[in-house]
């Protein structure tokens, strides 16, 4: 994806995107590279980054299907191949520095609302899901159940697309906030 090559006026989204670029994984603390960071923003982890290795375990995916999966999807979206591009700039530079204690444990979010979606398809569940989401107040948490086997990619894509943002996700159990709007 090299041959594109962003102009001064990308420079500011990119910025925001890789923001979160020389953080630890969210999973396992360790290194997450530049080009984990924009895969971890297309599938809807912003500020959470994670490793592909952790993006493959949470998602029950094999690593390299995913990690080509991912590539194809940030390859046909203009914005996120100008971060791609910025990635791979990044990750040619020297590592980021961690700190060297150890991650902190992951707190469980108890959420405001839980519902349980089954195995709605994608169609359903997000529409259903916008619904439910629309009746809670801004920064309201929604614990959602989706059986879906499509679910640990739609999820996540639609929390991207809307605005939402994914706090957590361990197939079939998703806790989204909502919007600030």
């Amino acid at each position: 994806m090299t041959e594109f090559e962003p102009d001064e006026s990308d420079s500011r989204t990119t910025r925001e995107l890789l923001a979160v670029f020389g953080r630890a994984c969210a999973g396992c603390g360790g290194a997450c590279s530049a080009r984990d960071t924009v895969r971890s923003i297309a599938l809807g982890f912003k500020t959470a980054p994670r490793c592909l290795t952790c993006l493959a375990s949470g998602l029950q995916r094999n690593e390299s299907e995913l990690r080509d999966q991912l590539t194809d999807y940030v390859s046909r979206r203009e914005c996120f191949r100008r971060a791609w591009v910025e990635a791979e700039r990044l990750d040619a530079g020297p590592a980021p520095a961690f700190a060297a204690s150890a991650p902190e444990p992951a707190v469980p979010v108890a959420a405001q609302e839980e519902w349980d979606a089954g195995a709605m398809a994608c169609g359903e569940l997000v529409l259903a899901l916008r619904v439910r989401l629309n009746t809670l107040p801004p920064g309201a948490l929604l614990r959602v159940r989706a059986t879906d086997p499509a679910a640990p990619l739609d999820l996540p894509a639609w929390c991207n697309l809307t605005r939402h943002a994914l706090v957590a996700a361990d197939h079939p159990h998703y806790t989204i906030r909502r919007r600030e709007d």
